[in-house]
């Protein structure tokens, strides 16, 4: 394993659950009236958004690093009887290439990178993954615009406006962009002392049918 790989699975591994069990919030929000399909799902966790999407028929691809979020995924699609429509896969996208796709959806929450130089490069990732969408699909992106002041780790933060020119300079040039917006709120710390977070949530839909 890399260094990283390393401790997020530690991460990972110290404790029975360590997300909510929820989708994140944007998903449900923007994605339910949408016609299910394929879907890519990066930095997927522990599945929440794709068993999200897969309860509602999409046939959802989640990647992570950690092996043991990848098992938990696993394991929540077959207790929830949704294994024939989920593929769980333990890749680090700094080291190893996407699933080609094509895909209808293709989603990134919270993926971040940071100052150091072997840090994960996200306008690159997202390029990449920008390759993978089908003619008329999305990349919907949530990242930090602020993070929050519980946070000890040094994750890179963008704007909206940032991160839609970066796309589209290198991969997103002549999409539709349906939504790139700052959406700021009050958010609880993992000690229970109230913050500021702040996100940069944006969705692109490619042109095609």
């Amino acid at each position: 394993m890399s260094e990283r790989q390393e401790q997020w699975e530690a991460r990972y591994a110290s404790v029975d659950r360590l997300w909510s069990g929820e989708p994140n919030d944007w998903l449900p929000e923007l994605a339910a009236g949408w016609a299910p399909g394929t879907a890519l799902d990066i930095g997927c966790g522990e599945g929440d958004d794709a068993l999200w999407l897969a309860a509602r028929g999409w046939e959802v691809t989640g990647v992570d690093l950690s092996p043991t979020a990848v098992g938990r995924l696993r394991d929540g699609a077959r207790r929830a009887g949704l294994d024939g429509r989920v593929r769980a896969l333990i890749l680090d996208v700094t080291a190893e290439p996407l699933p080609a796709g094509p895909f209808d959806l293709v989603t990134s929450f919270y993926v971040h990178g940071g100052p150091a130089p072997d840090a994960l490069d996200l306008v690159a990732l997202l390029a990449d993954a920008a390759a993978r969408v089908a003619p008329g699909g999305r990349l919907l992106i949530a990242v930090h615009c602020v993070n929050p002041p519980w946070h000890r780790h040094e994750a890179r933060t963008y704007r909206p406006d940032e991160l839609l020119a970066a796309l589209g300079r290198t991969a997103c040039e002549g999409w539709d962009v349906e939504l790139a917006e700052e959406r700021p709120r009050e958010a609880v710390g993992p000690d229970g002392a109230p913050g500021l977070r702040s996100d940069a949530v944006l969705c692109l839909r490619r042109p095609g049918r």
